[in-house]
């Protein structure tokens, strides 16, 4: 991810970004962003399958085993997972995990005709309602998303072909699962 990404499309020298929701605020500000008011958001496209790319975008909250005051962690996370703190994140542009809280944001936007952060909120909605997933449930998923997304990377930008793009992290990833047996 990296700040000059960010930068270079507010800049205007970058004309797509997929990035995190907390950004449209901050790529619809004036004062950090050249192409505001000019700068829309859409659901990441359809691939071949039909499917538009998504990826979990919600925190997750536990309490461990070793815990020392399990009731004191149970009733934060309740209020970090309030509607009342979720709106609060939803005011400064990010996406609440809550429902509830999604569409009032979105009815708060359009109340106060801020139309771009009203279809910004319903947008962000309706792709984590349809297209988030949570990554595989592994064990080794950290270190097997270090092997590939960096030789994936090498592919979009041309570094690669695709068939070596994809068989040189296969290997590393073989490697990685039969080492963790």
């Amino acid at each position: 991810m990296g700040r000059s990404r960010q930068h270079n499309f507010a800049a205007g020298k970058v004309a797509l970004d997929m990035d995190w929701p907390s950004f449209a605020s901050f790529y619809n500000d004036p004062k950090s962003s050249k192409v505001a008011g000019n700068v829309g958001v859409v659901r990441a496209p359809a691939g071949a399958s039909g499917k538009h790319a998504g990826w979990s975008g919600s925190h997750g909250f536990s309490i461990t085993k070793a815990c020392n005051r399990p009731e004191v962690a149970a009733s934060f996370i309740e209020f970090l997972t309030s509607r009342d703190s979720q709106m609060v994140e939803a005011r400064l542009g990010t996406i609440p995990s809550r429902m509830d809280a999604q569409q009032a944001a979105a009815q708060e936007f359009k109340t106060q005709n801020n139309a771009f952060m009203a279809d910004a909120a319903s947008v962000f909605s309706a792709a984590a309602k349809n297209d988030s997933f949570a990554p595989p449930q592994l064990a080794q998923w950290n270190e097997v998303s270090n092997a590939l997304w960096p030789e994936l990377q090498k592919a979009i930008i041309g570094d690669k072909s695709s068939k070596q793009a994809l068989d040189d992290p296969a290997r590393r990833v073989n490697d990685i699962m039969e080492d963790s047996q």
